[in-house]
């Protein structure tokens, strides 16, 4: 059970991070209130180990949300309300880390390997494919669609830059740090290999399925009013036209499909022996 302590902690380290987020603008209401939910549950469950990496991919996602806004706005690719979240896309992305962290309390094995991998890799999976689409958007050519790797518009589901490819890398090597900070063990410099082996791998593999998947499976429509490709199944208050994709496949299904897969594989690197690391 989780201390006295630790629940107070959590408590005013949220209030705090949200009255941060509502000056910010990270998120919208409904977002701030799956924010707390998120972030309290994975703080008093998880303790500061598994809250950290959180807090590394919420501000830093926050911030290059914010980046250049107009600029991503007059391509016709910025998040709506100003990069506000909304409570879909904190639960697509958060959803996953926070079973995995329940499960782990559950069972009383948060120190097992299998379960601090499985959790990165579903945070280090939103985290990087956050910021390969936020960081993507400033390239100054067109990105490439994955499947063929032809030229695409900017914000085009499944479209691929190098500048977002090297920020889904990069992503890697401020995640895996924060999370060193908290960890207990003695072998610092294998464990650190370790893991930011399993974030790159998990990391990269889990956003290219999203990329993937937002290629031939997200649904793509078109405004009847404007003409304006769009995610949205509404635009210009007229109901769009299906170009491509299935119906019920949006965005935040795939981002929650995504995170999962990443959890998958940094949890079967761990667990099939392909790497191993010790938390003492």
């Amino acid at each position: 059970m989780p201390s006295l302590g630790l629940i107070i902690e959590a408590t005013l380290v949220m209030i705090t991070l949200m009255l941060i987020s509502i000056k910010a603008g990270f998120v919208d209401p409904g977002g701030l209130i799956s924010s707390f939910a998120v972030g309290y549950t994975i703080y008093v469950f998880g303790d500061r180990l598994f809250f950290v990496p959180l807090l590394i991919f919420y501000i830093i996602a926050g911030l290059m949300t914010k980046l250049r806004y107009e600029e991503k706005r007059l391509k016709g690719a910025a998040e709506e309300k100003l990069g506000a979240r909304g409570w879909r896309n904190v639960l697509a992305n958060g959803g996953v880390a926070t079973t995995i962290v329940c499960m782990a309390a559950y069972t009383n094995n948060l120190l097992r390997p299998e379960f601090l991998a499985a959790y990165l890799g579903a945070i280090s999976t939103a985290y990087a494919d956050t910021l390969a689409t936020e960081i993507g958007l400033l390239y100054p050519r067109e990105p490439r669609l994955i499947t063929n790797m032809k030229p695409v518009p900017a914000g085009t589901p499944g479209g691929v830059s190098p500048y977002g490819t090297a920020a889904q890398l990069l992503s890697a090597f401020t995640i895996v740090p924060a999370t060193m900070l908290f960890l207990p063990t003695g072998d610092w410099s294998t464990v650190f290999f370790n893991l930011l082996v399993i974030v790159l791998a998990s990391s990269f593999l889990g956003s290219a399925f999203d990329s993937l998947m937002g290629a031939t499976m997200q649904a793509v429509y078109r405004c009847k009013i404007c003409g304006k490709t769009t995610e949205k199944r509404t635009h210009c208050n007229t109901e769009a036209q299906l170009l491509r994709g299935i119906k019920y496949i949006d965005n935040n299904m795939v981002n929650l499909i995504a995170t999962a897969v990443g959890a998958v594989i940094a949890y079967m690197l761990v667990y099939s022996g392909a790497i191993s690391f010790e938390i003492s």
